[in-house]
């Protein structure tokens, strides 16, 4: 059980993050909430910021797949062979990306009307830590 709540887990964060990845890859807009946070729409936005805007968008979302895809792989690996070191990498990496975005998110949501979905960075934060967990518990049960 222990391993199945581990890798429920820890898919549903790759999947997140995976979604967000490709969202921030292919839009070719800034999201809703940068709107209100700059209180313009994307048409008002000259066409220098709009570059950057998108820029650090397709960047972002370079790492949202790329964390995506280790957690994904690492934790098919971890539940064929329970490879001890897996657990801690999957938290570690999952954590410095999902952190970062929270204090991103944090600022935006602090200094300006836009209200970034801060939420689906608090889910993806318990889910890492909850695969983490299970993750641990099935290597005592072996």
């Amino acid at each position: 059980m222990n391993t199945k709540i581990g890798n429920i887990s820890n898919y549903l964060v790759a999947l997140l993050l995976l979604v967000i990845g490709l969202i921030y890859l292919f839009k070719n807009s800034f999201m809703p909430y940068h709107s209100d946070a700059i209180s313009l729409d994307w048409s008002e936005v000259d066409s220098g910021t709009k570059f950057l805007i998108l820029a650090f968008m397709r960047a972002m979302s370079g790492g949202y797949i790329a964390i995506a895809i280790a957690t994904a792989f690492l934790q098919k690996k971890f539940a064929s062979g329970k490879i001890t070191w897996i657990p801690f990498l999957n938290l570690i990496s999952g954590l410095i990306l999902i952190l970062s975005t929270l204090y991103g998110t944090m600022i935006v949501r602090f200094n300006s009307p836009g209200k970034p979905p801060t939420i689906l960075v608090i889910i993806g934060i318990v889910l890492i830590i909850i695969g983490y967990i299970f993750n641990r518990k099935s290597l005592k049960k072996n």
